[in-house]
């Protein structure tokens, strides 16, 4: 043996999804890549006095996983620190949401925006106890007035905004829904604050857009958490100048930059696929 294993791993079921769909014990890793796979007693003979080994004590072992559509950059960028987790179960009613909220205002200068990401109809106590209940400006406005707010859904299909928010964007009771939109109204004929499908861009374009370097961190971040769940590659479905208002901007070019950057200095720590959006 020329050079030592850094890492093996024994004693474990290891799916090697090969041609035959084989199932080994152990693996050792050297550098970054598969130096063997076979059965434990094997693998332990690559080991060095500065090998890592960790026994799997029958647990299973596979490949990475590969995420065929995964908005990786603009997933980043609705993540803290750069935009609220108002998920379940991180947040479980609209007063929850609204305290997650009132506690950025304490630290977010007057006038900025505050985001966040998650939040799901089925999951909020309010609409479970009284099926009738919608989250509504009112319920964003009692923390932030001077705040502008916008909360994307789980989905990415509906955004909650608050009337500092609706302000800004010029939305009122005469407003039309945009081709492909809802602005929702209540039974006055009042915007809500829920504005649903391409109705968000009515709002999202107005939210300064991440510099490249916000966008590189926000990347290393998705990663890193992508890792904790096993994927370690991906697709970006769609970066380029046709994603300027898409996902808030995260699918703009700026994206596509940051990414170059990250691999050309060796810190993308996933491999990743782009596919181009040339034009809007």
């Amino acid at each position: 043996m020329s050079q030592p294993a850094d890492l093996i791993l024994v004693n474990g079921d290891v799916l090697t999804v090969d041609a035959g769909f084989s199932v080994a014990q152990a693996v050792a890793v050297r550098d970054g890549r598969i130096l063997a796979v076979g059965e434990t007693a094997e693998i332990e003979a690559l080991a060095g006095p500065e090998t890592r080994v960790i026994d799997l004590a029958g647990r299973t072992l596979l490949p990475g996983i590969n995420d065929s559509h995964l908005h990786g950059a603009a997933w980043g960028l609705t993540r803290p620190p750069f935009a609220l987790s108002v998920g379940y179960p991180a947040v479980r009613s609209i007063a929850d949401i609204t305290e997650t909220v009132r506690r950025a205002t304490e630290t977010t200068p007057e006038g900025e925006w505050i985001t966040g990401l998650g939040w799901d109809l089925g999951y909020l106590d309010e609409v479970l106890a009284d099926p009738s209940r919608r989250p509504h400006h009112s319920d964003l406005d009692a923390v932030s007035p001077d705040h502008p707010v916008a909360l994307t859904d789980f989905s990415a299909h509906m955004l909650w905004v608050n009337s500092k928010a609706l302000e800004i964007a010029g939305i009122t009771r005469e407003t039309v829904s945009p081709p492909g939109g809802v602005i929702e109204v209540d039974a006055d004929g009042e915007p809500t604050g829920i504005l649903k499908e391409a109705a968000q861009a009515l709002v999202q374009g107005l939210i300064p857009v991440a510099s490249v370097e916000q966008r590189k961190e926000a990347i290393r971040e998705a990663v890193a958490a992508l890792h904790a769940e096993g994927i370690t590659s991906y697709t970006e479905p769609g970066l380029g100048p046709g994603g300027t208002q898409i996902l808030g901007g995260g699918l703009s070019t700026e994206s596509l930059d940051a990414y170059i950057e990250l691999a050309r200095a060796g810190e993308l720590a996933a491999r990743v696929r782009v596919l181009l959006l040339p034009a809007a």
